[in-house]
């Protein structure tokens, strides 16, 4: 009796949409190892994935942006209040930050080096006066369903990002006081009252952050989305009323003022992927490694060795800075790589500033 023979097309296949979850770790060798070594989105491992960035979008905030990055998509709104001083516990100095030392009890970590600096930017640090958020239960990710609580990774993130605010000095206290000065016939030495500034009040920058779509990389996209908020702020003229004794602030939107950000700082995450060692042939080394520049989140699951690198490259002479590095796990990469990633971390950042640039032209 002779045999059938079924045809090709009905035989059992696995659909290549299925392959980054059967061996995701193979998938991504696989594509690396060719000359020149492509990744799955065909990029190189150092190519970072195109920025589209809107700002403005959010009416009843005093800034926001909206910010794509391949598919990892976070809407950012900044909310500004006013925090009296009167409201400050054990607040007793009155003048400006330019020439005090806030009095309120404080833990010194030793953070900042330059005394002058310190002064300066300790009052956001020490008053809470920039809170960024982000929020990740929204659906965005199978491990991020909607209505689900704040997550470690969500925690992780909004900590992080204060930690590099802090780092970078990014928002200026003198941006956030606001001051009055006691006209010249109320003045007098013998009661203390001279024609000092008198601080009566801060601004504190609410910035809160949902992730729409979480697609790999996401504190880059987060850092960028509160960045180019940051930019787009407006505050209202604020004074202090001596009469009613409080601030008021203008309805017009002509009298609004714009903050006056230190640099531009710019996030590059890294990952570094090791094959299994199943993959790997005879002429293959055990060292075999890749370093990939802003990872999708197929990647970031196949690499156990993390970081990221912020640079800035707006200060005098537009010489290349290192504002902060962190790594996480593994030990492949040295000092020459870290070098090579820096490197590749300008490239962001030119990209970031072209980005930026045409965006705020347009608005």
């Amino acid at each position: 009796m002779p045999s059938a023979t079924l045809p090709p097309s009905s035989l059992a296949s696995i659909p290549p949409s299925a392959m980054p979850l059967i061996s995701p770790n193979a998938l991504l060798h696989a594509h690396l190892k060719q000359n020149p070594p492509k990744r799955p989105s065909n990029r190189a491992p150092s190519e970072p994935r195109p920025v589209q960035l809107n700002v403005g979008s959010l009416a009843h905030c005093n800034g926001s942006s909206l910010i794509k990055i391949g598919v990892t998509t976070i809407v950012c709104g900044v909310r500004a209040e006013i925090l009296p001083v009167s409201e400050i516990p054990n607040f007793r100095v009155t003048k400006t930050s330019s020439s005090y030392t806030p009095s309120a009890s404080a833990v010194q970590d030793g953070h900042f080096q330059d005394k002058g600096q310190e002064e300066e930017y300790s009052a956001i640090r020490l008053y809470n006066l920039v809170v960024p958020n982000i929020e990740l239960g929204t659906g965005c990710s199978p491990k991020h369903p909607a209505n689900a609580p704040p997550s470690v990774e969500a925690q992780s993130i909004s900590q992080r990002l204060l930690s590099t605010m802090y780092s970078s000095k990014l928002v200026r206290t003198t941006d956030l006081e606001i001051l009055y000065t006691p006209p010249t016939e109320t003045q007098d030495i013998e009661l203390g009252i001279t024609g000092d500034p008198q601080l009566k009040a801060y601004w504190t920058l609410y910035i809160d952050m949902m992730c729409i779509s979480h697609g790999g990389s996401i504190f880059d996209a987060a850092w960028l989305a509160m960045h180019a908020a940051l930019k787009d702020v407006k505050l209202p003229k604020a004074w202090w009323d001596p009469d009613w004794e409080r601030i008021l602030c203008s309805a017009d939107i002509g009298d609004a003022r714009r903050l006056n950000l230190r640099g531009m700082p710019v996030s590059s995450s890294f990952g570094v992927f090791l094959p299994e060692e199943r993959l790997l042939n005879a002429n293959d080394t055990d060292d075999e490694h890749w370093i990939l520049m802003d990872m999708d989140s197929f990647e970031e699951e196949a690499c156990e060795e993390t970081g990221a690198v912020i640079v800035d490259a707006s200060g005098k002479g537009k010489a290349l800075s290192i504002v902060r590095i962190e790594k996480n796990g593994g030990s492949a990469i040295n000092v020459e790589h870290l070098t090579k990633i820096v490197g590749f971390a300008e490239r962001r950042w030119n990209q970031w500033k072209d980005v930026l640039d045409s965006t705020l032209v347009d608005t």
